[in-house]
């Protein structure tokens, strides 16, 4: 029917034009899958370098915004720019990685705060801490507090990195495929018949990693330490009553201002109290967490297996940015 009311319009060479033009349609709508394939792809990667820096590993995504072949002269200003970039980055994923682990604290309290609360105790209802804690100034007592930060950090630089040896040198499809469920590249990923294997992490993906590490260990044991602070300033407020503190002290401790409002029932030899044993509580939850098998398995077994997950997820990355197949690389 198609050819004989063609004939009837335009003849013999009108049949011949239509042929044309649908082999012409069928060029252009293969044309059009094989572009269609290509735009999927370049938006699964674009997502999934968005998930890599939203979840702190920037670095596990290639660098588009990498020049090379710049003058002498402008390199210095490139590397100010990537450096910004990348500390805009960090900070944006720290600020989601606080309320995050805000979103925990009520775990984080009924796992770690009793341990902690009992290791204090003992220190907290003696004469001497007391008068060693309310005889620091407050210039000291921050100094004090700084030297137990230093403390944390120096030991979260010299054990994070024996961290990474627990995680994977090279990955199997299996797993690579189940850490991109639910992920911008879960399809690419169960569609691809071979999978890259090997993340190629490189020094910025190694470093990174560790970033990533002493940034969640440090906003962890950040909010432990003023659980612990607020918990001793009500504990100490109910259970240290002005007829004890007086016989410590000689005299009943007045009441601390904040900001310029009084706060009653809290001395400032209590706040100095609950700073100092917020310091011991914080320098000793982080030891505990990663060298303590409870409370490795309930506090940083998670962290790196979010870094596996990501570094899983890198493979399918590479996978699709190479244009698939994976071939020669596991």
């Amino acid at each position: 029917m198609t050819n004989t009311d063609s004939g009837d319009l335009s003849g013999g060479p009108g049949s011949s034009v239509e042929a044309g033009d649908a082999g012409d349609t069928d060029d252009t709508g293969g044309t059009g899958d094989i572009g269609d394939t290509g735009s999927s792809a370049e938006e699964a990667l674009a997502a999934a370098e968005r998930w890599f820096v939203r979840h702190g590993v920037p670095h596990f995504a290639e660098n588009p915004y990498y020049v090379s072949g710049l003058p002498a002269f402008l390199r210095p200003f490139a590397a100010f720019i990537r450096l910004l970039r990348l500390a805009a980055m960090l900070g944006f994923w720290s600020v989601r990685r606080v309320f995050a682990e805000i979103r925990e604290v009520g775990h984080l309290a009924v796992r770690a705060l009793p341990l902690l609360a009992l290791f204090g105790m003992v220190i907290f209802f003696t004469r001497d801490f007391w008068q060693i804690a309310a005889a620091l100034a407050s210039g000291w007592l921050w100094v004090t507090a700084a030297f137990f930060i230093l403390l944390i950090q120096a030991f979260l630089v010299a054990r994070l990195p024996d961290e990474f040896g627990t995680l994977p040198k090279a990955c199997t499809p299996e797993r690579i495929r189940a850490s991109c469920a639910a992920t911008p590249l879960a399809p690419l990923a169960d569609a691809e018949g071979e999978l890259t294997t090997d993340p190629a992490l490189g020094l910025g993906q190694r470093r990174n990693m560790f970033l990533y590490l002493l940034l969640t260990q440090t906003i962890q044991i950040s909010l432990l330490s003023w659980m612990v602070f607020f918990f001793y300033v009500v504990f100490g407020a109910i259970a240290i009553r002005p007829p004890v503190l007086k016989d410590w002290f000689g005299h009943v401790p007045a009441d601390a201002r904040l900001l310029g409002v009084q706060v009653p029932g809290v001395s400032s030899e209590l706040l100095h109290v609950s700073v100092l044993l917020a310091g011991l509580s914080a320098l000793y939850f982080a030891i505990t967490a990663l060298t303590d098998t409870v409370y490795r398995r309930e506090f940083f077994d998670r962290t790196l297996a979010e870094l596996d997950k990501a570094i899983h997820m890198r493979c399918a990355y590479l996978t699709v940015r190479s244009g698939g197949s994976g071939s020669g690389r596991s």
